[in-house]
């Protein structure tokens, strides 16, 4: 076989290109597999083609949440944070044609932890092209400034089977100007709320935990008198009626 053969996909069977695809640990994969996997996995060559098959499966499956996901809010102007309060969902993209793209999609528990991260550089920008020496005249130096920018990120870990860590930009472009500039309020003003939105998530779904895992009391019916432990709904188990 040449160097250039074709050769198949290790996970769907297709051909994987003249270039031999993508490499991951004990084989290879197509760019149309590649496509489809998580944009936070990360070291492709450490995952074996079983665990890539089971992963591409997961995706699929993320695929139908997001196709039925009902998002009753959303935060952010350029990242957006979506949530389905009811399911206890949430996913984070820039992407308005988000079941296209298929984001990632998170339980409210799989939270662990996020922060903002700001990012301040410095950088020449070109206000007046120069132009060389010709005809006997010197050349003229282009016109330059050094300008602070800043980019705003999230970062939030996660407990999930593909993803530890997602750092993603909350501006759309690196933002000029200082810290009174209007983009970076409202960057600033979008990764807090992002930020707060995803803890208060987490922290409501852990205390519904604990209360449910907390040990139940007996109490004595307003009712029937008898001394009962309330059922889930509140009612005692003998008369049925609503304890306090």
């Amino acid at each position: 076989m040449g160097v250039f053969d074709r050769k198949n996909c290790d996970i769907c069977g297709g051909k994987t290109g003249l270039l031999g695809g993508k490499k991951v640990k004990d084989g290879r994969m197509c760019s149309d597999c590649a496509k489809k996997q998580s944009p936070y996995l990360s070291g492709r060559k450490n995952y074996t083609v079983e665990e890539m098959k089971a992963h591409l499966d997961d995706r699929a499956a993320n695929l139908e949440l997001i196709s039925s996901f009902e998002p009753t809010r959303t935060v952010g102007s350029s990242l957006k944070l979506y949530v389905d309060d009811a399911r206890g969902l949430w996913f984070l993209t820039k992407s308005k044609r988000y079941q296209e793209t298929n984001p990632d999609v998170f339980t409210a528990d799989q939270v662990l932890g996020a922060r903002i991260d700001i990012e301040k550089g410095n950088r020449v920008v070109t206000l007046e092209a120069g132009s060389p020496a010709r005809d006997g005249k010197p050349a003229v130096p282009a016109k330059t400034k050094e300008v602070t920018y800043y980019n705003f990120y999230v970062l939030i870990d996660v407990s999930h089977p593909w993803v530890n860590q997602m750092r993603m930009q909350v501006n759309q472009s690196s933002i000029e100007g200082g810290i009174s500039h209007p983009d970076y309020k409202e960057a600033e003003r979008d990764a807090n709320e992002i930020v707060d939105t995803l803890v208060a998530l987490r922290d409501g779904v852990m205390a519904d935990k604990e209360e449910k895992a907390r040990p139940k009391q007996r109490v004595t019916c307003p009712h029937c008198g008898a001394t009962t432990i309330p059922a889930d709904n509140g009612t005692c188990e003998y008369c049925m009626g609503a304890i306090g």
